[in-house]
């Protein structure tokens, strides 16, 4: 058990205190709304503090010199920087993590030093999202793509076609229609329930499958979609943090124009883009974006920091005759409704909360993605130990005794990717690619790949 103070009882920090409070820890929680206490203790059994994040005397209250770590995700990047840095240099708690939204913290030619202000390590909503996005159009056909061991794994999800190849099929027969793609399915949900895979499983159309291959295998994926040709032109709705560094990282990939209504942020953004056609004007305007070819846009990625505006934008486009559209939405309530209008809403709490959770629970784990709105998790973790020491080591997989709701993907060794068999060993420092299907399996999994005593 971890004593863990979170600065900030907003989505993210509230989120992260109750999975961490699920998970065993001593949480407390501090922020400096009143409100937001009084709900969050109606949700969650942990302590609260009511003040600022960064006061020393707030810090003492919520017993910072005995803490472990504390996470900073309050709305203030400069609070959640002076938190950090107070608990380090009053109170010297071992770990410190901060949020940072602004780009100008996280330029390298910035040279922002994170050590200055005492930050082990900074999570930015920013970049995970212009990753998670970016991934989605490097896999056509997919609502959700993420990767382990520095890309040497990928995963991606798709919705299965009635008139798709594999629908119908057992998954043992996968060989017989792809004889040349070495691909494991890990996950399988069907009208919203997780169904264990198994050999006999049948894929029936609207099934949403998880895959896992190695990259050059993912090829697969145009097997499974009728119609998923590699997009040519991407238009982004907002220049803002995520808008502009979103197209940043695609503006040498893809034929790239940028809505933005400000006009002061849509000349910053036109100065730091180069071949990205930037355009001054709203991004719900029908007849911009008939007069843009909307019709012709492979996806439509709405990303401003305003969830109705990127719903109903989003929406418009696809009305309008954009391929595919994806909208950021922070509410999950807005989620749920928008789900079947819109063809990939993409949750910043999700995202931001793998990347923490990876940060928080051990040493060991490298990698936490998110599945179906935090209904299962899908790690990258560490073996240590020896056969003596370990759980893991020297053992086969189906040696395990594994409950059927966690399964292995794959065993990355050195730059080798082993997809999961029974009769596969693991091997000290093999990265396990698992997942956990049901939540309440997640502290099975940390115990067992602790090692005993004798390992140090």
């Amino acid at each position: 058990m971890k004593k863990i103070i979170v600065f900030g009882g907003g989505q993210v920090g509230s989120s992260v205190a109750k999975i961490l409070s699920d998970d065993g820890n001593d949480i407390t929680l501090v922020d400096y709304d009143k409100e937001v206490l009084t709900a969050l203790k109606e949700e969650i059994d942990i302590k609260t503090i009511h003040g600022l994040a960064s006061y020393p005397s707030v810090q003492k209250l919520a017993d910072a010199e005995n803490s472990d770590m504390v996470i900073a995700v309050t709305g203030s990047d400069e609070v959640n920087m002076a938190a950090c840095h107070i608990a380090k240099s009053l109170f010297n708690v071992p770990k410190r993590i901060a949020r940072l939204r602004a780009n100008e913290y996280l330029r390298d030619e910035d040279k922002f030093d994170k050590a200055f202000f005492s930050i082990s390590e900074v999570i930015s909503p920013n970049i995970l999202l212009t990753d998670y996005v970016k991934n989605i159009l490097d896999h056509p056909g997919a609502f959700q793509a993420f990767e382990f061991a520095s890309g040497l794994v990928q995963v991606v999800a798709a919705t299965v076609l009635p008139d798709g190849p594999l629908s119908g099929k057992k998954l043992s027969e996968f060989k017989n229609h792809m004889p040349n793609v070495d691909v494991k399915v890990v996950a399988i949900y069907r009208n919203n329930k997780n169904i264990i895979p198994n050999g006999d499983t049948v894929i029936l159309p609207d099934d949403d499958v998880f895959f896992l291959a190695t990259e050059e295998n993912m090829r697969f994926m145009s097997e499974l979609r009728k119609a998923a040709d590699k997009p040519h032109n991407v238009m982004i709705a907002g220049g803002g943090r995520v808008g502009s560094a979103l197209a940043k990282k695609l503006e040498n990939i893809y034929d790239l124009k940028l809505i933005e209504k400000d006009k002061h942020i849509a000349r910053i953004a036109s100065q730091n883009l180069s071949s990205t056609v930037v355009l001054n004007n709203d991004i719900a305007d029908e007849s911009l974006l008939n007069n843009e070819n909307i019709s012709e846009v492979d996806y439509f990625c709405a990303v401003t920091n305003n969830d109705q505006m990127n719903i109903l934008s989003a929406k418009l486009a696809k009305d309008m005759g954009a391929k595919k559209t994806i909208a950021i939405v922070n509410k999950s309530s807005y989620r749920n409704l928008v789900s079947k209008e819109i063809d990939i809403v993409v949750s910043p709490e999700d995202v931001t909360i793998g990347s923490l959770l990876a940060s928080v629970r051990t040493s060991d784990i490298v990698n936490v993605h998110r599945l179906r709105a935090g209904e299962a998790e899908a790690m990258e973790i560490i073996v240590n130990g020896d056969s003596k020491t370990s759980k893991l080591v020297g053992k086969k997989i189906s040696e395990l005794a594994l409950p059927e709701s966690i399964v292995i993907g794959a065993l990355v060794r050195g730059n080798d990717v082993l997809l999961a068999n029974d009769d596969l060993v693991v091997e000290t420092n093999d990265h396990v690619i698992i997942f956990v299907l049901q939540k309440k399996d997640i502290s099975k999994i940390e115990k067992m790949f602790q090692v005993s005593v004798g390992f140090f």
